[in-house]
């Protein structure tokens, strides 16, 4: 099964690739890391360069997680393919938050977990993405809106996939894994919500403003 060792390698490579950490490095010539809280995902980027680029990143992000599983399933249609775009999307993703290129630092997965979800499971996906609208739109927190669809992700995809505990158990159990790795990367900001200094939806960092 050389696709199976081959295309999670080249996933995570992909995954890798810090669009966040590039764009301002472009755009203002500094490290990202340096900045707000220190990730190099597409929230940091919005409070540090402003919502446009946030965005710019987050759709990135997302496309780079789209890309191989998407790939990946042309390539290998009808070769067994459930596992390899099972871990494809896992190499995407662990390249997204341990990326070989910043020193395995990486952003929270939440972007480039759309990205793979889009196509693995497009339904829940739409589903999880309208809680996430709806509880960032009442708290204004877009960590907490990450954690709680990334649950509402894992029981959609329970009750509307297809045999979600036999044929579509590699599935069920990778949403699990990446519902627990998002929460798990989001510790500092369930510190931060606990304590109310959790910055809300619309702050924006100034360029002197190190943390």
């Amino acid at each position: 099964m050389i696709q199976n060792i081959l295309s999670p390698i080249i996933s995570y490579l992909i995954g890798s690739i810090p669009f966040g950490f590039l764009i301002t490095k472009m755009v203002k010539g500094v490290d990202i890391r340096q900045f707000g809280s220190g990730n190099p995902g597409a929230t940091n980027v919005g409070r540090v360069l402003g919502k446009p680029y946030g965005i710019l990143v987050f759709i990135l992000d997302m496309l780079k997680g789209f890309l191989p599983v998407f790939l990946f399933d042309r390539l290998f249609s009808g070769y067994g393919h459930n596992l390899t775009l099972i871990l494809c999307g896992m190499g995407v993703i662990c390249g997204h938050t341990f990326p070989v290129f910043l020193n395995f630092k990486g952003g929270k997965a939440a972007a480039t977990s759309c990205g793979v979800f889009l196509w693995l499971a497009p339904l829940p996906l739409i589903i999880s993405a309208a809680a996430w609208l709806l509880i960032i739109t009442i708290s204004r927190y877009i960590s907490l809106g990450s954690m709680l669809s990334s649950i509402v992700l894992v029981v959609c995809i329970i009750l509307f996939g297809k045999d979600p505990f036999g044929q579509g158990l590699y599935l069920t159990l990778f949403s699990i894994f990446i519902s627990i790795l998002l929460i798990v990367r989001h510790k500092s900001n369930i510190e931060r919500l606990l304590r109310g200094t959790e910055s809300k939806i619309g702050g924006k960092i100034k360029s002197h403003d190190l943390g």
